[in-house]
């Protein structure tokens, strides 16, 4: 019967300290630091402008400075501009990495080492509503966050983290000649 006790408590214990041991690993373990530098962002620029569409474009890095490579499945960008905020005028996104375009809106995933960058190009297209021409929606434009979403794994559970940015109303307003201080 000692022996049997002996051997009880000899696997609890075992059992006790790999559990220690597994959750001292889990919590050194190292990862990704992956973040979208949405504050070094570029200028927004105008690419395209017609009667009712104008496309803009800004760049900005993704950047990991953990220790580890991460992989980046998916980033998409989200502008929040409810009709409700602003009706004349909607607004569609993506992103692409600078050195990989497409034109099927379709991120490509990407392993981005430790200690590394890759260059982002955020698209927002803009098109008129209700008879507007795309000068006169954005004559009136609102100030715009823009949410940056990206997903990605490292040796770590998948994750979805997000940034955001501010498009300011009377910076498209210039860019398009609508702006209301346009001489």
């Amino acid at each position: 019967m000692s022996i049997l006790v002996n051997l009880i408590m000899c696997l609890m214990i075992l059992a006790i300290v790999g559990a220690i041991v597994i959750v001292i690993y889990a919590w050194m373990k190292p990862t990704d630091n992956t973040s979208v530098l949405t504050d070094e962002r570029t200028a927004l620029k105008l690419v395209s402008l017609t009667e009712k569409e104008a496309i803009f474009t800004t760049e900005m890095l993704l950047n990991n400075s953990g220790v580890e490579a991460a992989a980046i499945t998916d980033v998409f960008a989200r502008p929040y501009l409810p009709q409700e905020q602003y009706n004349q005028a909607t607004v569609y996104s993506n992103v692409e990495t600078v050195d990989r375009r497409r034109n099927d809106n379709y991120f490509e995933a990407l392993i981005l080492q430790a200690k590394s960058n890759r260059a982002l190009i955020v698209t927002l297209r803009f098109v008129a509503n209700d008879g507007y021409s795309i000068k006169e929606a954005m004559k009136n434009m609102v100030d715009m966050d823009v949410a940056i979403y990206y997903n990605g794994m490292a040796r770590k559970a998948i994750y979805i983290r997000k940034n955001f940015f501010t498009v300011m109303g009377t910076e498209i307003s210039a860019l398009v000649g609508g702006s209301k201080d346009v001489r």
